[in-house]
């Protein structure tokens, strides 16, 4: 793996800090090109997912890219509903991705969302376990899950999730079902991806979190999406996914973890006081409200 910061899982593998996602203006379209600028860029690290149906541009890129492959920390997830045991069965899924990806094995497999099909979760953990004995993935972890779904795990796991991806910014991080989330996951040492970290500037703006985000960057002379990243990093205490199709929006955002120095204490802490100003969530908010429920 090239320099880059990384956090430990709690299998004790290294996991890069920020991954280019394949998933959001990607959804569904050839990704190759982005890839290869991501790559070239700088990310050492890509976010995939079989729903996102584009894994096999994803592999056209590396190829293109044309660098090792223990250079590149490659994340997917399983779980698109569709009718059928086999389509739907996990180890096959990833078959398919890894000859898609042109690799043998992933870094990281999550389950995409708590509810894919109807086999109990507990059994579907099994057969993610024995992926990871197997070797065809690394680590292994879940995605969108609320805390109550992390403790039905773990009544059963033998090898506890190492992540949970779930949409983390300032506007959000404050919410009841993140703050038992954070707990939870405190409990089993299982981190968190933030996807959507950037909302506030792109989905949300003109709240109270802009004059403080705008204020620390121009103290570090940095821009507020280095800020927003950095943030929910050192915050969330995990990695963070964003993608974008500028190519110097790329670098800007690689630069803010290769370049930028950490956000200090008072800071995070102003951006996380500001945050509690608005809630405003972007993505899957039916998973949420189940969580309510």
């Amino acid at each position: 793996m090239t320099a880059f910061p990384t956090v430990t899982l709690n299998d004790g593998n290294k996991y890069p800090v920020l991954g280019f996602g394949t998933g959001s203006a990607l959804y569904q379209k050839d990704a190759s090109d982005l890839v290869v600028s991501a790559l070239e860029s700088g990310f050492v690290s890509l976010d995939t997912a079989e729903v996102y149906a584009n894994t096999d541009s994803v592999g056209d890129a590396l190829k293109r890219w044309g660098g090792k492959r223990e250079d590149v920390y490659i994340l997917t997830k399983w779980g698109k509903s569709q009718p059928g045991s086999d389509v739907n069965e996990p180890r096959k899924v990833l078959e398919g991705l890894l000859k898609e990806l042109g690799t043998d094995y992933v870094d990281l497999y999550l389950i995409h969302f708590p509810k894919v099909t109807d086999r109990p979760l507990a059994d579907t953990w099994k057969v993610f376990e024995q992926i990871k004995r197997d070797g065809l993935a690394r680590s292994i972890g879940v995605s969108n899950f609320a805390a109550e779904k992390i403790e039905e795990l773990a009544q059963t796991w033998e090898i506890p999730a190492a992540v949970n991806q779930i949409e983390y910014s300032p506007y959000i991080y404050h919410s009841k079902q993140i703050e038992r989330l954070a707990a939870v996951q405190k409990k089993y040492d299982v981190k968190f991806q933030a996807y959507g970290p950037l909302s506030s500037l792109s989905r949300s703006p003109g709240g109270p979190l802009d004059p403080v985000v705008k204020k620390i960057a121009e103290k570090h002379n940095a821009t507020e999406a280095q800020v927003l990243l950095k943030w929910a990093q050192q915050f969330g205490g995990g990695t963070v996914v964003t993608t974008s199709r500028n190519v110097p929006r790329q670098k800007e955002y690689v630069e803010a973890f290769t370049k930028l120095e950490p956000l200090t204490d008072a800071e995070v802490n102003e951006i996380a006081e500001a945050g509690k100003g608005r809630f405003f969530r972007q993505f899957l908010q039916n998973i949420w409200d189940e969580a309510e429920q």
